[in-house]
């Protein structure tokens, strides 16, 4: 059988290359491979890096615990006023006492053996003033926990 007017085959049964369809294949073959050539490379690149990114960005209101350092002078929520003695004559520290007040200030009175529920509430509220019904109150909580931790509660 002749092959038919207007239609070209090639001997051996190979394709036209240049027909237009083979041509576009070829094209967006070529096109993917630089494609994925250039992916790879970016990939590359990103591996490179020394220190790696967090894997989401740190928010800027998140608090951090920052300990205190046992022999730095002064710093947030230290026990550090001039008018108590020397943590050696007040014996081993039992706790810290946190107390927030009313406009959100955070008062931290570090609490020794030989301290008394009076002289811990008159260190708080040196630092925050407090009326005498929560004073009392404050001093009354002090008291029972010291009892409770000194083991005469």
């Amino acid at each position: 059988m002749e092959a038919a007017a207007g239609w070209r085959c090639r001997p051996g049964g190979r394709l036209d290359m240049s027909h237009g369809f083979v041509r576009h294949i070829r094209r967006n073959q070529i096109a993917r491979d630089a494609y994925e050539r250039a992916v790879r490379q970016a990939r590359g690149r990103a591996r490179g890096r020394l220190t790696p990114t967090p894997p989401r960005p740190r928010r800027p209101d998140q608090q951090v615990y920052r300990p205190r350092r046992p022999g730095a002078p002064g710093g947030p929520g230290g026990d550090t006023s001039p008018e108590s003695p020397p943590a050696d004559t007040r014996g081993p520290r039992l706790f810290c006492l946190e107390y927030e007040g009313d406009d959100g200030h955070v008062t931290a009175v570090i609490v020794h053996q030989g301290d008394s529920a009076e002289e811990v509430t008159r260190r708080v509220c040196a630092r925050s003033p407090l009326e005498p019904a929560l004073r009392r109150a404050l001093c009354q909580r002090v008291q029972d926990e010291l009892s409770k931790r000194r083991g005469t509660g």
